[in-house]
């Protein structure tokens, strides 16, 4: 689970960058399964397609993935979206496009989204930007062409392979463009409150995801409500101090 530090880094700045979520044969893993789903699947490969294979199935319990969301959400954690996202080399394209996942008034986290990197993220690669502090407050990002330009007190998410951000869904951030030799690829797993609607709720999720399904993945997956819905229960252990 996120200790003090880092939860009090991201409380403050919108995000936390984790080390080596994924390492070893299981980092190797996800990659082979990321270019076989991307290869057999095609663009764009969302939970629709993710979740008939086993290694994602697997993932979005992934204890050091999830743990961190239920740290925050508690009981009501659900998965809302499931993503894959590659750029090859010398893409083509803007540098930046500032943007906010989801906002609401209020300073505490509706949603979560992770960012699991296959590939050293370097200036090359186009790395995540942020811009820290930026979800507090009600100041939108520009949607004009100034989306595209530098912010002076961006940062740059420089990570390895294996590393993860985690990311409130308020705070102004961007994706990069591959200027590099090699390959941009991450994994998109976005965790938030049972009550939001996940997106495509409309689409039965795949077959293989449900097989032998506990009540625990069914409520992540949205499929089971997690108690008393009439409720809200601040068990999430962030929310300890609530009264």
């Amino acid at each position: 689970m996120i200790d003090d530090e880092n939860w009090a880094f991201f409380d403050t700045n919108g995000y936390v960058l984790l080390r080596g979520v994924l390492v070893g044969d299981h980092l190797r893993r996800i990659q082979e399964a990321f270019d076989e789903v991307w290869q057999t699947e095609g663009p764009p490969c969302n939970q629709h397609k993710l979740l008939k294979y086993r290694a994602f199935i697997d993932l979005i319990e992934h204890p050091p993935i999830l743990e961190q969301h239920r740290a925050v959400f508690g009981s009501q954690t659900q998965l809302l979206q499931f993503d894959l996202l590659r750029q090859g080399p010398n893409h083509e394209g803007q540098a930046r496009s500032w943007h906010r996942d989801f906002a609401f008034p209020g300073t505490y986290p509706l949603s979560i989204n992770t960012i699991l990197y296959l590939d050293p993220m370097t200036e090359e690669r186009g790395p995540t930007r942020v811009l820290p502090g930026s979800h507090r407050g009600w100041r939108q990002p520009p949607t004009d062409d100034n989306r595209h330009e530098p912010i002076d007190e961006e940062v740059a998410v420089f990570a390895e392979p294996g590393d993860a951000a985690f990311i409130n869904s308020a705070v102004w951030h961007s994706g990069g463009i591959n200027r590099g030799d090699g390959l941009r690829r991450g994994i998109y797993l976005y965790y938030g409150h049972w009550w939001l609607k996940r997106y495509d709720w409309q689409q039965n999720l795949p077959w293989q995801a449900l097989e032998g399904a506990d009540d625990a993945r069914l409520q992540l997956l949205g499929l089971r409500p997690p108690g008393d819905l009439h409720i809200y229960q601040p068990d999430a252990v962030r929310n300890r101090g609530l009264q």
